[in-house]
């Protein structure tokens, strides 16, 4: 099968509309759904816009945007879906009025677990990032595998550049646990396990 972006961003908004309907009552407005790279942004698997900055020059209608960040496409349904489900809650929480994050939208705080725990996921604290570590509960394990999702849409992602310095490779090597964000440093290439998650760390 030919899989390319355009298979994993329609999988995505096949997703996003089953969960809509199903765990926000069809409540969030639909968003501009994008992959691409996370720059020069550290240990996020995604983020969802705070302002409509998409905009159709006929009907002037606008929209907030859900990015699922390139280099973590190829994980797991259940992963992408749980960064997915991550954004909709902070787009219910825009929506709403209510402010979920601080320190320069980095920090997750209670309110954002509130809303999280509510719309079908577990939510896990890390000291740096707040009530941020996502991972979808059983009900919403049993929605996605109702939808018959085309798993191999995310088998593909971009490399990640991020670890090569002007003159070449960097010296050290950081590696991150892609669900829990704790992090190693290592002048080696190494392939480890994370002890909490049992999911192979990612070179970032």
């Amino acid at each position: 099968m030919n899989i390319n972006i355009e298979t994993a961003i329609s999988e995505l908004h096949k997703v996003f509309h089953k969960l809509n309907d199903v765990l926000f009552n069809s409540a969030l407005p639909e968003p501009a759904i994008l992959i691409q790279n996370k720059g020069n942004k550290k240990n996020v698997l995604g983020w969802c816009s705070t302002q409509e900055i998409w905009v159709n020059k006929t009907t002037q209608e606008r929209r907030y945007e859900i990015n699922i960040v390139a280099e973590y496409l190829n994980r797991s349904v259940y992963e992408v879906v749980s960064t997915l489900l991550h954004e909709m809650v902070h787009l219910h929480n825009l929506v709403n009025g209510i402010k979920d994050v601080s320190r320069g939208n980095v920090y997750h705080n209670k309110k954002f677990k509130e809303a999280a725990e509510s719309h079908g996921l577990i939510i896990e604290y890390n000291e740096k990032l707040g009530w941020s570590l996502s991972r979808l509960n059983d009900n919403t394990k049993s929605i996605v595998d109702s939808m018959d999702l085309n798993k191999e849409a995310f088998s593909l992602a971009r490399m990640d550049f991020s670890n090569l310095a002007a003159g070449g490779k960097s010296s050290t090597r950081k590696y991150v646990c892609p669900q829990c964000g704790a992090i190693i440093r290592t002048s080696k290439e190494l392939k480890v396990i994370c002890g909490e998650c049992l999911v192979p760390f990612e070179l970032s």
